[in-house]
Parts: structure tokens; C-alpha cells; sequence
């Protein structure tokens, strides 16, 4: 099983003086948030890590957002399995059955005034993964 330490409202999770821990559906939750939420880019040492989502922000609301936005989410969920799958097939005893992204099962988005809302399904071979992404996460 894989750990990483938690996020909170942007910022390390604190008790006391120790940090909080992730792991298990916890932590494929909080991973694929963090992905869709970082700048495309912003890691010169994983220049596709991240997403465009942040680049919509005070655009124009078309027709075609809804279909880009859809798109771009894709993308990066895509990106995201990928490479846990390299991880997996090069050590598979460090994952946990509850932390491998197995499928997209679907990919909402809806737009109302000048928002945007995303929610996605994630399964993996134990349970399926809900992230919503709303203008509160970003």
C-alpha cells in the first residue's frame, strides 16, 4: 500500500505535531484532485503533470467549453492511470487493490451561469471513486 501525506484546504493535514496520512481509495481520491486542480506544467521535472482546467478561469462560456473542459479531464485521468500502471507492473506489492484506478466509469460536466462542474467516477477492482470538482476546490 502506497501513503501520501494528506491535504486539507490546500495545505498539509496537522494533528498535534504529526502530519495525516492518505492511503488506499483516500488517497486515489486526493491524487486525482490534486492532478486535475495543478497548473499544466508548473513541475519542470513532470512537464505533463497537471491539467489546463485553471486556464478557463474568467473565459468566456461558450458552447464548446463543456466539451474542452470534458476533454482536458480525460486527458489528465488518462495520464494519471498510465503511470500507475508503470508503478504497478514494476512493483505491484506496494500497491493496494483499493488504490489502482481500474476504470473511468464516467465524467460529468455541467456549466450554469459562469461555472463549471465536474464530478467523476472512478472504479477499482474493490469499490468505485467519486472527486467533484467544484468552484470550491480551486
Amino acid at each position: 500500500m502506497t501513503y501520501s501525506l494528506m491535504i486539507q484546504g490546500g495545505d498539509l493535514s496537522v494533528v498535534g505535531n504529526r502530519c495525516q496520512i492518505v492511503s488506499g481509495q483516500s488517497k486515489l481520491q486526493q491524487d486525482l484532485t490534486l492532478w486535475l486542480l495543478e497548473r499544466y506544467g508548473s513541475s519542470r521535472f513532470h512537464p505533463n503533470f497537471g491539467s489546463a482546467l485553471q486556464s478557463y478561469i474568467g473565459g468566456l462560456m461558450t458552447a464548446s467549453t463543456q466539451a474542452v473542459v470534458y476533454n482536458e479531464i480525460i486527458r489528465v485521468l488518462n495520464l494519471y492511470q498510465s503511470m500507475v500502471y508503470q508503478l504497478f507492473t514494476a512493483n505491484p506489492s506496494i500497491f493496494s487493490v483499493s488504490e489502482l484506478p481500474y476504470s473511468i466509469d464516467s465524467v460529468n460536466v455541467s456549466l450554469t451561469y459562469d461555472t463549471v462542474y465536474a464530478q467523476i467516477t472512478v472504479s477499482n477492482p474493490s469499490t468505485s471513486a467519486t472527486v467533484t470538482i467544484s468552484p470550491s476546490s480551486l
